[in-house]
């Protein structure tokens, strides 16, 4: 089985001492610590892309927070200490460290997994050697991005999950690899349900996508800011909650 349980802390968002914008004032300036993890990823580009990423610069916008994402190793996240000025985390299970946490917004998953024909099932990611490989250009693939590229993979990139499906369905690659809630809403949208798809879990994250701390000075406001913000996108319909996942209407 490739699902992995994350019970870690994933990402801090740390509050550069609440120095105010020259620009915009009374406007908080925070860095949002990250690690190299779906649905959070640094590309090529040195920019942060991913589900999460996006859904938190759409929360912060909302509430009228500035950010600054940055992408730090492991180690530099993996206990709960922190220092003074940290204010925000992403969060993944821990009920020892719960009443120290404010939670503005529900519980999430995520899952990265391969899909192929009944007929050629895998059971580890080295089967998947020599065969071709459709993913969506743009989508984060954790450590199997590395994989890839190193390997014995055959990869097509193209510009859609859409457009991925068609080429497994029609043969014209052995297996897709992408996010499971872009699948499952093109799988609906475009009525393939009949369609007999084969899938394994590579990756799954779960917990929260931010959650503030209760010793943070601004704590609270910081809470209340960022749940108001993301009660206004969902009444929008910007932002979906359904079967434990938050998703955005932006990706379907």
């Amino acid at each position: 089985m490739f699902n992995i349980r994350w019970h870690i802390l994933l990402l801090m968002l740390i509050s550069c001492g609440w120095v105010m914008a020259e620009d915009v004032a009374d406007e908080p300036v925070i860095t949002h610590y990250t690690l190299y993890f779906p649905p959070y990823w640094d590309n090529s580009n040195q920019q942060i892309t991913g589900f999460h990423a996006r859904l938190s610069q759409k929360l912060y916008q909302q509430a009228g927070l500035k950010i600054n994402i940055e992408t730090v190793p492991y180690a530099r996240i993996s206990q709960f200490s922190f220092p003074d000025d940290v204010a925000i985390l992403a969060y993944g299970n821990n009920p020892t460290t719960d009443s120290q946490l404010l939670f503005p917004v529900p519980q999430t998953k995520v899952e990265l997994r391969v899909y192929g024909r009944p007929s050629s099932p895998v059971v580890g990611f080295d089967q998947l050697e020599g065969k071709s490989i459709a993913i969506k250009r743009g989508y984060p693939l954790g450590s199997y991005a590395e994989k890839l590229e190193a390997g014995n993979y055959n990869v097509v990139a193209v510009n859609s999950v859409e457009q991925a499906i068609r080429l497994l369905l029609l043969e014209r690659v052995d297996y897709l690899i992408t996010l499971e809630d872009p699948f499952r809403q093109v799988i609906k949208k475009k009525h393939l349900e009949h369609e007999n798809i084969w899938s394994q879990t590579l990756e799954a994250l779960q917990g929260w996508p931010i959650v503030v701390l209760k010793s943070h000075p601004n704590g609270q406001e910081l809470h209340n800011k960022i749940k108001q913000a993301y009660n206004d996108l969902l009444e929008s319909g910007e932002v979906i909650y359904q079967d434990e996942r938050l998703l955005l209407k932006e990706d379907f």
